[in-house]
């Protein structure tokens, strides 16, 4: 994984290396010198190794790459991201795993690949890639063993995260909350995360008479405190591939409101452990927030309701097995005689 900031991406290797880890692989991470990560491979003890590049086709990259594989002769390699996937099949890469993380990703020259989604497995079949070679490994989350309890605050808070970038729909979030303002609801909110729509976003919040109520901390490392921090989970997306953060909400009992987008419309049982809405809605968001708000008790049960169900799908320890399997599969493929794998 070669990118440097903080993302999808970024936080599937890290969840495939523990994953990887737990079921006795030998997992050797690849990353930018600079990557955000970095701390993060350091504090697990992982065994991690810096690619320095100009991008997907740096030949020197990819000859350096070559030489890793050549040293440590891995019996599959994983590319999480276009650049990955590049530099890996010019370095001779194979078996070469595609995981297939948004609807951007090559998979040409993956001997297999990974899809976390149904939509996501139609976009890799509409690129050509057979149904042998397509294995479902959904995101995954260190899931609590039992629910966090959880005491509504006074007002309650409702929290979204991710990169403020358009296709997150903060601008809708921002927009559902002003009316909820306006219509005399009590409530707090706040977006955590960062990006080139930040200060856009912060203008509007003042335009909708926000800036007592709503805060822009920015990125925050210690997503615990965050969720522990808020009553409401609201991911307002105009296009979601999955939604890890949706899944990390879940695993904190956290009741859910999101939109209808490709990954929240499969992962979200609409009514059960959360509430779908239309994309691009304000009107409607800002309606079932207010429900959700009016009524603690039937957002509990949607919340407990959502922990029993990333707990049964998503916790890391379940997708860990479901994910040696597969990686199993793929490097016996390569040998007649089935072989200890070291990914």
């Amino acid at each position: 994984m070669l990118g440097r900031g903080l993302g999808g991406l970024e936080q599937a290797l890290l969840d495939f290396n523990d994953a990887l880890g737990q079921v006795g692989h030998e997992v050797h991470a690849v990353i930018h010198p600079d990557a955000a990560i970095r701390p993060a491979l350091e504090a697990r003890g992982a065994l991690w190794h810096a690619l320095p590049h100009l991008g997907a086709w740096d030949v020197i990259a990819a000859a350096r790459l070559r030489l890793l594989l050549r040293r440590y002769r891995p019996d599959v390699c994983i590319a999480h991201g276009n650049r990955a996937m590049t530099l890996l099949r010019r370095a001779g890469a194979d078996p070469l795993i595609a995981v297939l993380p948004n609807y951007k990703m090559q998979c040409r020259g993956a001997a297999a690949v990974f899809y976390p989604t149904l939509d996501l497995k139609r976009y890799a079949a509409n690129l050509g890639v057979a149904e042998a070679c397509l294995h479902h490994i959904p995101s995954m989350v260190a899931v609590p063993s039992a629910p966090p309890l959880r005491t509504w605050h006074r007002p309650p808070v409702i929290g979204a995260m991710g990169r403020c970038v358009a296709k997150k729909g903060f601008e809708v979030f921002v927009a559902a909350l002003g009316r909820l303002r306006s219509q005399g609801v009590p409530f707090r909110a706040v977006i955590a995360g960062d990006g080139p729509e930040r200060a856009a976003l912060e203008r509007l919040a003042a335009a909708c008479g926000l800036l007592d109520v709503l805060r822009f901390p920015g990125w925050l490392h210690d997503k615990p405190a965050f969720f522990s921090g808020i009553d409401v989970f609201c991911l307002p997306s105009h296009h979601e591939p999955f939604g890890i953060v949706l899944i990390e909400a879940m695993a904190q009992a956290l009741p859910i409101v999101a939109t209808d987008s490709e990954g929240p419309s499969e992962i979200v049982h609409d009514g059960i452990d959360g509430v779908l809405v239309p994309r691009g809605d304000a009107g409607r968001l800002a309606e079932t927030l207010g429900a959700m708000l009016a009524d603690p008790e039937r957002a509990a049960q949607l919340g407990a309701n959502a922990y029993r169900q990333a707990r049964a799908t998503y916790d890391l320890p379940c997708v860990a097995r479901r994910l040696d399997l597969a990686v199993r599969c793929v490097a016996q493929a390569r040998s007649a005689q089935p072989i200890e794998v070291t990914v």
